[in-house]
């Protein structure tokens, strides 16, 4: 009976013992908030009731992976991927510029005409640009050609390749056939953006083919090829407002260019700006200008922006001073060979100053200002 008692005595205390672990067991994890793992809180409760350190080992090393988890799962989500800003298209969709002008120069009866630009955009930061213009140079015709392939950042600045071909049907009287000249150009070109400044321009090399008739007893009247600028530095007073003051050297003479441009919006994308160009060269080449331009692109935006996001400069100051500085050989070769033909000179060959009558066996070259 005694040994009953005890049994009954060691079974009671066994089962308070195990009650006692279950009471503390349900304690702790009713502490245990809701957002917790249930992995997570079954190791949290054992660690506290038993002080088990390998449970509590356990609770570390599930920690450490849920955090890993987590921020491996906070990578791979689209949501928090972040992309570096793209820059602007070299150029912003077809556009196109046309403009008509009028002026005039030294020692010239007439300096008038037409241009216009198209350009594509080729890739993301690529571009293309064609160039053409008709005209009245001296009352004889001009036209002229050009195209530009660059890579373009709008927010930086542009670098391209650049080439043109302009021909001036020179002048010429009674029986004399004209003395016309050609001009190929090819070059690098670039631009930086700087804030509300543009530096930009051309460096090439310059052909110029002069269709002069054969005299006999006189050397061929040419012009040498040599390499070319047209730097130009602007500035944007307002958005739709530019200043530009630039330097010229081709066919030999050194030139100052000084540029304003003027735009305001008319909708659509489409944009109307009043221009003028003076240049102001060596030897009295000097010649003023202006004139209209329009704009068509795919978005109204100011003229800065057109500038920097669809079309580049034309250079058509390059053509206006080459025509300008080669009528005055051209003028002195007409000159000497109605002195050879025995022909009274034209008023329009000695509108200018008149060059010096060269005999018959002095060279063209020596009646051109250049050198």
């Amino acid at each position: 009976m005694v040994r009953l008692d005890r049994q009954y005595i060691m079974c009671a205390g066994a089962a308070g013992v195990v009650a006692g672990l279950l009471s503390v067991s349900i304690a702790n994890a009713q502490s245990v908030a809701d957002t917790v793992p249930l992995s997570y809180s079954a190791a949290e409760i054992f660690a506290k009731a038993l002080r088990d350190q390998p449970a509590a080992a356990e609770e570390t090393e599930w920690s450490d992976f849920s955090a890993l988890a987590y921020a491996q799962s906070r990578r791979s989500s689209p949501a928090g991927v972040q992309w570096l800003p793209q820059p602007l298209p070299a150029v912003d969709g077809f556009n196109a510029k046309i403009d008509g002008y009028g002026g005039g120069a030294n020692h010239i009866s007439s300096l008038y005409g037409a241009n216009g630009s198209i350009a594509v955009p080729l890739a993301q930061q690529w571009g293309a640009q064609i160039d053409g213009g008709i005209g009245s140079f001296d009352s004889s015709g001009t036209a002229r050609g050009g195209g530009h392939v660059f890579w373009r950042d709008p927010s930086v600045g542009l670098v391209g390749a650049y080439g043109s071909y302009s021909h001036w049907n020179g002048i010429g009287f009674a029986n004399i056939p004209r003395i016309g000249a050609s001009f190929s150009r090819g070059a690098v070109e670039g631009e930086y953006y700087a804030g509300r400044w543009t530096f930009g321009g051309l460096l090439g090399y310059e052909t110029v083919r002069v269709n002069a008739p054969v005299v006999a007893g006189l050397t061929p009247f040419s012009i040498p090829n040599r390499f070319f600028d047209a730097i130009r530095a602007s500035y944007y007073a307002t958005d739709n407002f530019k200043l530009s003051i630039g330097h010229v050297y081709t066919i030999g003479h050194n030139a100052l260019t000084l540029s304003g441009e003027y735009g305001f919006a008319l909708g659509g994308g489409r944009m109307a700006s009043l221009f003028a160009q003076g240049v102001i060269g060596e030897g009295g080449n000097n010649a003023v200008l202006g004139g209209l331009r329009i704009y068509f692109g795919q978005h109204d935006k100011t003229l800065m922006d057109r500038n920097r996001q669809d079309d580049p400069d034309d250079y058509k100051e390059l053509d206006n001073l080459g025509q300008l500085i080669a009528s005055e050989g051209m003028r002195a070769a007409a000159l000497s060979t109605a002195f050879i033909r025995g022909q009274p000179p034209s008023p329009t060959l000695v509108s200018g100053p008149t060059p010096p009558v060269a005999t018959p066996t002095t060279s063209f070259t020596s009646f051109s200002t250049v050198p």
